[in-house]
């Protein structure tokens, strides 16, 4: 498994064509159209195993590659997380590379933003609104971890063996509760699903022969990153004065509820406004 951290936010370094999306496209899984021979991409996976490249075996690298399916680290909290999500989503599915959902990071473990309520909400924008993408994790704030990177940043730290050994110490500690609270498994499957998919259909779309190659083409990208985007909400037709029962009821059925009734749900938990 190859794991590639991304810098910055989606379009970071786009000016030299460095940009997350571009290193996504760059570094995907190589593949040959149907057309080709798949004895010759066989050959050319067993030559980059051996270390040798394909010209050691005569053959042409294959010409397309399946971007490799991103996965967001977002924000605490509800709505800037999923806005934020949906903003660095957006980016990538505009270069036709699919997001399979997200890890939620530095989560508070009490209060109206508790992991618990940030879960339940976010959860539940999921699997109304973007059923193809998924939240595998939330990852709550770790207070050794906070304790030991302001005592790095004020340079509390003395030696630089020291800073590493402090270093190697939250690695670990952070490791630790991101296998508790990640679901890595379903992470890894899901990326192999959308690649997979991702060459079924390109592979469908040069097997066909189209007359109009490019309107093809324009057509296989907007359905396969179609796929991998929002759906429209449902608004409920709810009385203005609504109770905080009504309010549950209607998240249960699948409504999305309006800004009055969301500031009344909220103030009633003890959500602080602005």
């Amino acid at each position: 498994v190859v794991v590639v951290d991304g810098v910055g936010y989606p379009a970071v370094g786009s000016i030299t064509g460095t940009d997350n999306a571009s290193v996504a496209v760059a570094c995907g899984r190589p593949f040959d159209d149907a057309s080709s021979s798949t004895s010759q991409v066989d050959i050319i996976s067993s030559a980059c195993e051996d270390g040798m490249g394909a010209a050691c075996h005569g053959a042409e690298a294959p010409k397309n590659r399946a971007p490799i399916p991103v996965l967001l680290v977002g924000k605490s909290g509800v709505g800037d997380a999923v806005d934020s999500f949906n903003l660095n989503a957006t980016y990538f599915a505009n270069r036709n590379v699919p997001v399979i959902g997200a890890i939620f990071n530095k989560l508070s473990t009490e209060g109206f933003y508790s992991l618990e309520n940030c879960k339940e909400a976010i959860d539940m924008y999921f699997s109304k609104r973007q059923p193809k993408r998924k939240a595998y994790g939330y990852i709550p704030e770790i207070p050794s971890l906070k304790i030991a990177r302001e005592a790095m940043a004020k340079d509390n730290v003395s030696s630089e063996e020291e800073k590493l050994n402090t270093s190697l110490q939250m690695a670990d500690s952070f490791v630790e509760e991101f296998s508790k609270c990640v679901n890595v498994h379903e992470i890894l499957r899901d990326a192999e699903e959308v690649t997979t998919e991702y060459i079924r259909q390109h592979q469908a779309q040069s097997s066909q022969g189209s007359i109009n190659g490019k309107s093809a083409a324009l057509k296989r990208d907007h359905n396969f990153a179609g796929s991998h985007s929002m759906q429209p909400a449902k608004i409920p037709r709810l009385d203005p004065q609504v109770s905080k029962l009504n309010i549950v009821s209607a998240r249960n059925a699948g409504f999305s509820l309006t800004r009055d009734q969301i500031e009344a749900m909220a103030s009633a938990a003890g959500a602080a406004g602005g």
